[in-house]
């Protein structure tokens, strides 16, 4: 009866785990710059984390990409516009949450104006 009670436990661990994760897919196919913030919004939905550098948005989104792997994808805003998206990969220990990483505003690409 204990193994049983265990392995309920490890498999709602694993359901919190993997829904904590926002998933983006294909969806970040459809984004096209100079989109406005809340087109964003409807197309990705919330973002797990944001960050704020004057007019300037950073959007971090997580998701599971397969077996032991995350992907992270920032999606960059100026002035209530959309300049930019860029991603990476990294491990999965225990969900995508611990891969996350502070807004590396280096990467944040120009928005043209």
């Amino acid at each position: 009866m204990n193994r049983y009670r265990s392995r309920i436990g490890m498999l709602l661990l694993s359901v919190v785990l993997l829904s904590a994760c926002a998933s983006t897919g294909k969806a970040v196919a459809q984004l096209e710059p100079g989109m406005t913030k809340q087109q964003v919004l409807q197309i990705l939905g919330e973002p797990a984390d944001r960050s704020f550098r004057g007019t300037d948005e950073a959007w971090q989104y997580q998701e599971i990409a397969g077996f032991g792997q995350c992907k992270y994808t920032t999606v960059w805003i100026s002035g209530g516009k959309l300049v930019g998206i860029s991603t990476r990969r990294g491990s999965s220990v225990a969900g995508c949450g611990l891969g996350s990483q502070e807004v590396d505003w280096s990467q944040m690409p120009s928005s043209g104006s």
